[in-house]
């Protein structure tokens, strides 16, 4: 929710940008969210 890009989420976590990728892309399936700033609304709705 920082706003990071995934290069610096990868660098900060030690694993690869396409990882990075992966996550996101997957989380926004299981929410079923269409969009980052959606996905955003979503997490401050829920409280986190």
């Amino acid at each position: 929710m920082a706003g990071k890009i995934n290069k610096v989420i990868a660098h900060d976590l030690s694993i690869s940008p396409r990882t990075v990728e992966v996550y996101r892309a997957n989380l926004m399936a299981k929410t079923g969210s269409r969009s980052m700033s959606e996905l955003m609304r979503l997490a401050l709705a829920a409280g986190l």
